[in-house]
């Protein structure tokens, strides 16, 4: 608890800022590095079961299925993107046309976990802005934690201009 103490605000708001991010970090680059590998990875058939709708809601509510090895699998999103809320009307319409109930469809699937699949192999909307965005705070809360009195040099000099 003393270690705790001692430390000043800019070294906790660093420290805690590293701790909140680092999910998000790890979720990012999960997703990220799926949409890379998926090019890679074999397909198969499946079928859409439930299609897209306009407006799109906060949480979309799309779903395909896909067999291997006798097992039926489930997917819920087209492709690996940070969010599906901000698609401009002209992507969600090609979404909808594209990606109709009953449609036939090639599914690309993780050989090492076939629960996690892709139709769109290698497409990663947005993912790369939050991968770039989430790095840049997490090196900023290392700057705070490791070397707080950079961040307050910086700030003199900008107050001081």
């Amino acid at each position: 608890m003393e270690y705790l103490a001692s430390l000043s605000q800019f070294e906790i708001a660093g420290l805690v800022l590293q701790l909140v991010l680092l999910p998000f970090l790890f979720m990012t680059l999960r997703r990220w590095w799926w949409a890379k590998q998926s090019l890679q990875w074999p397909k198969v058939n499946g079928v859409v079961i439930k299609g897209l709708d306009f407006p799109l809601p906060k949480i979309i509510e799309f779903q395909y299925t896909y067999d291997i090895n006798g097992t039926t699998y489930q997917g819920e999103k087209p492709f690996f993107a940070n969010s599906f809320k901000h698609l401009s009307q002209k992507k969600a319409s090609y979404l909808m046309d594209t990606y109709t109930i009953g449609k036939q469809l090639k599914v690309f699937y993780n050989p090492s976990n076939p629960r996690i699949s892709t139709l769109e192999p290698g497409r990663k909307d947005g993912v790369m802005g939050v991968l770039v965005l989430l790095v840049v705070l997490f090196l900023l809360g290392a700057v705070a934690f490791y070397r707080p009195s950079l961040i307050v040099e910086t700030m003199d000099y900008f107050s001081n201009r």
